[in-house]
């Protein structure tokens, strides 16, 4: 089966069959390169992509120097506590409430800042004692 398509007859004037190709060839040119450039912009591995990309990439950089100051500190209280004695005694008496043999150790609470803790904490520092 063979499909006939009408012959279609252009009736230029003279001078504008050079036009005609010169548009052609322009945008024969022209949208390649229009594509090219949103492709350049807006494609994948495009501008804004990669703006988005080394934006990305700093924040990332920026946690690994925080990352690693932490590590340093760590490590400088791992070498404080292994080569100090009197540090891992004063870790122990505050965190742990040890005490040496003899010794005595008060802890007063602490007032709550907010919430239903702190009321509690106020209606029974108010109440007379009985």
């Amino acid at each position: 089966m063979r499909l006939h398509l009408p012959k279609l007859k252009l009736r230029l004037k003279p001078g504008q069959g050079r036009r005609l190709t010169h548009a052609l060839r322009l945008a024969a040119i022209a949208l390649p390169a229009l594509w090219l450039l949103q492709h350049a912009l807006f494609g994948r591995g495009g501008f804004l992509a990669l703006r988005g990309e080394q934006r990305t990439y700093g924040q990332v950089e920026a946690r690994v120097k925080q990352l690693q100051q932490r590590n340093r500190e760590l490590n400088e209280s791992v070498r404080e506590l292994s080569s100090n004695p009197q540090a891992i005694e004063s870790i122990a008496r505050e965190q742990l409430h040890l005490t040496r043999p003899g010794e005595v150790v008060y802890t007063f609470p602490t007032r709550p800042s907010t919430g239903e803790d702190a009321l509690a904490y106020s209606r029974a520092a108010i109440r007379p004692a009985r």
